[in-house]
């Protein structure tokens, strides 16, 4: 086991954010979330996921993780107009299969769309999975199962660090990282601090980000 990295701490970690997000006025209910019953998830093979060329370690990762249904009716929105992806569901069956007719790798909503400063597309390492899912402007979350960390990449946003440089095909490592558990633990005080605030029943806007006091936080009860 890469050192860093923890299976079980990980699956905690995000089953225990899964079932805290359950607790916000949000469309997300204990129903949505999907665990193994026993063992790992059957249909998660490593011939199902093989389009996605990642490591036995990443591989073991996803047959263990919980998921959020993404059929679940109204907003699954982890974080400001991030949706977590669902690799138990039929979006990521259609892009597996969309990869393996055109014998290419995966593109659309399992990895980000990275480019170098350069114009050079960037390929995640076979260690690094995304999880989840964030056009422009929401975050696609990278973890990383040789550090144990989890970066949040934000198009939208510019990096924390200066290195990696914009140059680098790991320029993605400059933004948001910290350890996979404490991580997860951030992102549940965003929330009991009011930094985001859930909005139910907003399809396009479930998750809401204070900029400021002035901002009318009411919207949790609309």
């Amino acid at each position: 086991m890469p050192p860093g990295y923890s299976l079980h701490l990980t699956v905690s970690a995000i089953h225990s954010f899964y079932t805290f997000l359950t607790t916000l006025p949000s469309d997300i209910t204990p129903d949505s979330i999907l665990s193994p019953s026993s063992g790992p998830w059957p249909s998660l093979t490593p011939q199902y996921l093989s389009p996605l060329h990642k490591s036995p370690t990443v591989l073991t990762l996803l047959t263990h993780l919980p998921y959020i249904n993404e059929n679940t009716p109204g907003c699954i929105q982890t974080a400001y107009q991030t949706q977590a992806i669902d690799f138990t569901g039929s979006t990521v069956r259609w892009s597996l299969s969309r990869a393996r007719e055109r014998e290419a790798g995966i593109e659309g909503l399992l990895e980000p769309p990275l480019t170098t400063s350069k114009g050079e597309r960037v390929i995640l390492p076979e260690w690094v999975v995304c999880l989840s899912t964030g056009g422009r402007e929401g975050s696609w979350l990278l973890l990383d199962t040789h550090a144990g960390t989890m970066t949040d990449y934000i198009q939208q946003e510019r990096p924390e660090r200066d290195e990696p440089g914009e140059d680098s095909p790991d320029f993605w490592r400059a933004y948001h990282t910290l350890p996979i558990t404490e991580f997860f633990e951030e992102w549940k005080e965003k929330y009991r601090r009011l930094e985001w605030v859930v909005v139910p029943q907003n399809v396009d806007d479930g998750v809401m980000i204070r900029h400021d006091s002035s901002t009318n936080v009411s919207a949790m009860s609309s």
